[in-house]
C-alpha cells in the first residue's frame, strides 16, 4: 500500500467559501469601479505608471489573495491507493498520454524558470520605469499572481485531482507525500505565471504603446509561461488539462487587475 492525499467524498466548505468571496468581490469591484467619488485614485503622474491605486478596493484584492492561497495549508489526511494505483478511467485522451509520467529534472527546470518568469517583469519594469510609477505596476503585477494563486489552490482543494505521477513505477514516497500529488486540477506554477507575464505585458504596452518591443514582450512572457507548464506536465505533477485551466486563470487575472485599474 502506498500512501497519498487522495480524493476524498467529504469536501470541507471552506475552499467553497472562499470562491464564492473572490468572486462577489472581483464583481463588486467592476461594478463599482468609478462609483466612489470619496474613493479618489491617485494623482496622475506623467511618464509614470498607467494605473491608479485606491487603497480600499487594492487592499481587498490582496486580503483575498492571501486568504485564497492559505487554503494550500489545509491538511489532508493521508489516503491508501492499492498496489498498483489504477488510473482513472474517464478523463480526456489527451491527459491519458501522460498517466505515470515523472521527472525530477523537469520539476527543477520548470521551478527555475517559474521564478525567472515571476521576477523578470519587476526587473524589466524597474529598468523601463525608472521607478516613476513602479510601486503602481508592481502592485497591480501582485494583485494578478495573488488572485490567480488564490482561485487556482482553492479549486485545487475543491477537486483533489490524482498527479500523473502517481501512477508512475519510479515514484518516491515522498512525492507521495506531498499533498500537491493529490491537488493536481489546475497548476499553480502556470497560473502563476501567466498571471504575472499577461499583467506586464499589458503595463508595457500601455507605457510603450509605439514601441516594436511590446510584442516581443508579449511573445517572450507568454512563451516563458507556457514552457513552463510543459515542464510541470513533463515532471508528472500535471495532465496538459491542468496546465490548460491554469492558463485561463492566470490570463484572466492577468487582464482583469489591469482593466481595473486603468482610468479609460
Amino acid at each position: 500500500m502506498r500512501t497519498l492525499a487522495s480524493m476524498r467524498h467529504g469536501r470541507t466548505k471552506t475552499p467553497r467559501a472562499a470562491l464564492v468571496a473572490i468572486a462577489l468581490s472581483i464583481l463588486l469591484a467592476c461594478l463599482s469601479r468609478d462609483a466612489r467619488a470619496d474613493d479618489a485614485p491617485s494623482p496622475p503622474n506623467n511618464g509614470g505608471s498607467p494605473y491608479r491605486l485606491r487603497l480600499a478596493y487594492d487592499f481587498s484584492f490582496l486580503a483575498l489573495g492571501a486568504a485564497g492561497s492559505l487554503t494550500a495549508l489545509i491538511g489532508y489526511p493521508p489516503a491508501v491507493c492499492p498496489n498498483p494505483c489504477v488510473p482513472p478511467q474517464k478523463q480526456l485522451g489527451i491527459d491519458d498520454h501522460f498517466v505515470g509520467t515523472r521527472s525530477g529534472g523537469a520539476m527543477t527546470a520548470a521551478n527555475v524558470l517559474l521564478g525567472v518568469t515571476l521576477a523578470a517583469p519587476v526587473v524589466l519594469d524597474a529598468v523601463d520605469s525608472r521607478f516613476h510609477g513602479f510601486v503602481e505596476d508592481v502592485v497591480v503585477m501582485g494583485e494578478s499572481l495573488a488572485l490567480a494563486t488564490a482561485l487556482t489552490q482553492v479549486v485545487k482543494s475543491a477537486t483533489r485531482r490524482n498527479a500523473p505521477l502517481v501512477y508512475a513505477s519510479n515514484v518516491r514516497q515522498s512525492d507521495l507525500d506531498n499533498q500537491d500529488a493529490a491537488r493536481s486540477f489546475p497548476s499553480g506554477h502556470t497560473a502563476a505565471t501567466f498571471a504575472v507575464a499577461t499583467s506586464y505585458a499589458i503595463t508595457f504596452w500601455k507605457r510603450n504603446p509605439h514601441s516594436p518591443w511590446r510584442w516581443v514582450v508579449l511573445g517572450v512572457g507568454q512563451g516563458l509561461a507556457l514552457t513552463t507548464g510543459i515542464l510541470t506536465v513533463a515532471a508528472g505533477w500535471h495532465y496538459p488539462t491542468d496546465v490548460a485551466a491554469g492558463a485561463l486563470t492566470g490570463g484572466a487575472m492577468g487582464v482583469l487587475m489591469p482593466f481595473l485599474h486603468t482610468d479609460w
